[in-house]
């Protein structure tokens, strides 16, 4: 299904989106150009499913497309109620990394939110999750600290950071301090055309990245949601038995295992129950820790970080894995502290 096309009001290059409710068809008659992005949009489990996007694109040089509605006009014709489809961005020429932000509206009330960073060409297909959670923005500028490249100081427009001495653009060689674009066999962004790009994740010099939910990854400090579980980068830390994050075209979501299975032998003498835990399906609202994805579901009626918890636990540096509010220390706490900040040996979310 082709949605009407947009255009850069400074260079007039094409953005193209498509959404693939109409199904993959739509996308072969597309023609796309060396450094195009194709997210596959999805959100999370128990947000209210949008009817329209709303995409923001930013390189280093400042905005390319500022709340860009998807659909064009309409509402959106969404795959399911947690898969909503693919959008095509084709920017041509752009200097440095993507920065997405895309925003899910629900009679044009805001219901989900989701950022991602995507390095230069060549690129490819990415996924992106939306949550419920309003990203922080601690400069009120409307740009997601995650994605902001200034985030101490508002300049929505996102041109160069104000004060910065190069203009906020680092096209230094590597030698210098620049950004370093070597191959990944010194530590550089692995850009390798053979892959479509999708191995390429924003890595800096101490090896932290920002990994997409879904992506193969072996530490945490790989994904943007700072939780690397089974292998794959998981929208939470997916503690306690009877759940993965890696299950069938499901990976980055933490999912409990089926009634009455044991796939991981992690119940003695007994299975699952169905929602993230060993022993018998509950017969009622769901006790602290259980898998959840919305606050109905619980007794506490609290659902925090994909369980349900003993309080609201939604300020920045505190998560709820294991059904009790705890503080999250010395790394960042997605998408509340994150980007610039970081979660202290306090609990405190700080510049890094």
């Amino acid at each position: 299904m082709h949605i009407p096309t947009a255009r850069r009001s400074r260079t007039l290059l094409p953005l193209a989106a498509l959404i693939a409710g109409a199904g993959a068809a739509c996308h072969k008659s597309t023609e796309l150009e060396a450094g195009a992005v194709m997210l596959d949009v999805s959100v999370a489990a128990g947000v209210t499913t949008p009817d329209e996007l709303r995409v923001s694109v930013f390189d280093d040089t400042g905005t390319l497309w500022m709340d860009m509605r998807v659909p064009g006009s309409g509402a959106l014709a969404p795959q399911s109620a947690t898969h909503l489809g693919t959008v095509l961005i084709q920017p041509g020429p752009t200097q440095g990394a993507l920065r997405i932000h895309v925003r899910g509206l629900a009679s044009s009330a805001p219901v989900a939110d989701g950022t991602l960073k995507i390095p230069a060409p060549p690129r490819g297909q990415f996924p992106i999750r939306l949550d419920g959670s309003a990203p922080a923005d601690g400069d009120g500028d409307g740009v997601p600290d995650a994605i902001d490249d200034c985030p101490d100081l508002a300049n929505p427009d996102q041109k160069p950071c104000p004060g910065s001495n190069d203009g906020g653009l680092d096209t230094a060689p590597p030698e210098d301090g620049g950004m370093d674009a070597a191959p990944p066999e010194d530590g550089g962004m692995d850009a390798a055309p053979g892959d479509g790009g999708t191995d390429a994740f924003n890595c800096d010099a101490a090896g932290a990245c920002d990994r997409a939910l879904g992506a193969e990854c072996m530490d945490s400090v790989q994904c943007h949601s700072s939780f690397c579980v089974d292998g794959v980068c998981c929208a939470n830390a997916c503690l306690g038995p009877c759940r993965s994050c890696n299950q069938p075209n499901e990976d980055g979501t933490c999912l409990p295992y089926p009634q009455g299975t044991d796939p991981a032998a992690e119940c003695s003498g007994m299975t699952c129950n169905g929602v993230g835990s060993c022993g018998p399906a509950p017969g009622g609202p769901k006790k602290n820790g259980e898998l959840c994805s919305s606050t109905t579901e619980c007794m506490s009626g609290f659902c925090k970080d994909g369980v349900c918890c003993n309080s609201a636990c939604d300020t920045a540096c505190k998560t709820c894995e294991t059904g009790t509010c705890n503080n999250v220390t010395r790394k960042p706490d997605a998408p509340e502290c994150y980007g610039t900040m970081t979660c202290n040996a306090a609990g405190k979310c700080v510049l890094q």
